[in-house]
């Protein structure tokens, strides 16, 4: 799929802030998935672009804004081409096969244990209440894809869509009271119980085309874990679905803070309004 992408974000204060510094997570991720055939990131105020690859391997954006201001507007304009049609497009090894194949990979590659041990509040203490929410186990007969599909169809029959019912980076235990919240708990949700399972996973910001997503055009957000002798793939548990080639990813992590769009820091008196976000996703004709 052929995707382009304009998403404007504003922030307003009150009052002028000053020595504002910007970074930003907004250009689309090239990876095996997906390739990035443009990007454009604008300010206003007009301001800098310093770029850098984060710890992660997200693009990142530095700007400073110096002089005083009371409005930013921040504009990314990409084009992105999907690649991943068959999200199944692998062959499956044995459970015992898959075990072992984990072993190694941790073993050559620590770096994943960031995706495996780390605990934010996000997914903070969540165990025993996932346990007691009835959440199903990992099975080491099954193959990891067979409990990864229970673990999709439990969070539909338990937890319910519901926009605004929660802060972006509420922690989980907020959800698992509410049983009802937004895409980025929903992520958080697999991710916890993933990990449980001793099993990396990440949280993962990006887009999805409309009319798959709830509501108006927004952001979404979803999990990847680690298949052994596979690599990362996507699943969307707002949606019960294994992410193919009608999702692009921005910025990935540990939770939702890692791959956050937009983060700052400044000096004045008032943090000022919410953000006001636009977005059009559109696809284009091959």
């Amino acid at each position: 799929m052929h995707y382009v992408i304009d998403h404007e974000t504003v922030l307003t204060f009150p009052e002028p802030v000053r020595e504002h510094e910007l970074e930003l997570r907004l250009e689309p991720r090239a990876d095996p998935a997906q390739r990035v055939l443009a990007c454009a990131i604008e300010l206003a105020p007009s301001a800098t672009l310093r770029e850098h690859r984060d710890s992660f391997g997200n693009t990142v954006h530095r700007a400073s804004l110096v002089p005083p201001h009371d409005r930013v507007s921040v504009r990314l304009h990409a084009e992105v081409e999907t690649l991943r049609e068959n999200p199944f497009d692998w062959k499956p090894l044995d459970p015992s096969d898959e075990a072992l194949a984990l072993l190694r990979a941790l073993h050559d590659g620590p770096r994943l244990l960031e995706f495996l041990w780390s605990r934010h509040e996000t997914a903070l203490h969540v165990a025993s209440a996932l346990r007691e929410l009835g959440a199903p186990p990992r099975i080491a007969e099954h193959p990891l894809a067979e409990d990864l599909g229970a673990a999709l169809a439990w969070v539909a029959a338990n937890f319910t869509y519901l926009s605004g019912s929660t802060d972006v980076h509420a922690p989980l235990a907020v959800f698992l009271e509410k049983r009802a919240g937004v895409c980025q708990d929903f992520a958080h949700l697999l991710v916890a119980l993933v990990r449980s399972w001793g099993v990396p996973a990440r949280y993962v910001t990006g887009y999805i085309e409309p009319g798959e997503s709830e509501g108006e055009e927004a952001t979404h957000a979803w999990a990847e874990v680690y298949l052994p002798g596979v690599g990362w793939r996507g699943l969307d548990a707002t949606h019960g679905l294994w992410v193919g080639d009608r999702y692009v990813a921005v910025a990935v992590g540990r939770d939702s803070r890692d791959g956050a769009p937009l983060r700052g820091s400044f000096k004045g008196e008032d943090a000022g309004a919410a953000p006001q976000v636009r977005l059009r996703v559109q696809r284009q004709q091959q």
